[in-house]
């Protein structure tokens, strides 16, 4: 097993892997629930009108059309592969910590993590906080052509325009 393999089955991604999944199962059961409430809105509206059952048919088959597409993708499995196959390709990675203090009460806090690529797509996935700098660092070691942190320069340069996160 290669070195480069390895790191991919380092226990510091397992957080970036379970992340995509947790997003992929999210995104199946958003489309069961329009699959439902499709179904539901045909059956009980049938006999007062004509518009919301085709409305609830449309949507429903709009969900299956969305679920099957979504049963054939396996993100954290293609991640991998292009990790493995091309981990060039990524040439930026930073993160983001997001704190909530309504009356400075510090209730919430989430980390994003950010993967650009040569085409200048970024690509976010949501981590807890406390993971963010252990897959960060594991992705250092895996990605060292990539630049890593947040820079007004640097996604001027990678992206052609600045975000202000202040």
């Amino acid at each position: 097993m290669s070195p480069h393999e390895r790191l991919l089955r380092h226990p510091g991604l397992l957080p970036l892997w379970d992340s995509m999944e947790r997003e992929h199962r999210m995104k199946q059961l958003t489309a069961v629930g329009l699959v439902v409430v499709g179904l539901a809105t045909c059956l009980f509206t049938l006999r007062y009108s004509a518009v919301f059952p085709f409305l609830g048919i449309l949507g429903a088959t709009l969900g299956v059309y969305w679920l099957v597409r979504l049963l054939g993708e396996q993100p954290a499995a293609a991640w991998r592969e292009d990790l493995r196959e091309a981990p060039h390709r990524i040439v930026w990675v930073y993160g983001m910590v997001t704190e909530r203090m309504p009356f400075g009460l510090n209730l919430m806090h989430s980390a994003t993590l950010y993967l650009v690529d040569d085409r200048g797509e970024a690509h976010d996935f949501s981590l807890h906080p406390e993971q963010l700098l252990l897959v960060t660092k594991t992705l250092n070691r895996l990605l060292p052509h990539a630049e890593f942190g947040y820079t007004e320069e640097r996604e001027q340069r990678l992206r052609g325009t600045v975000t202000r996160f202040n």
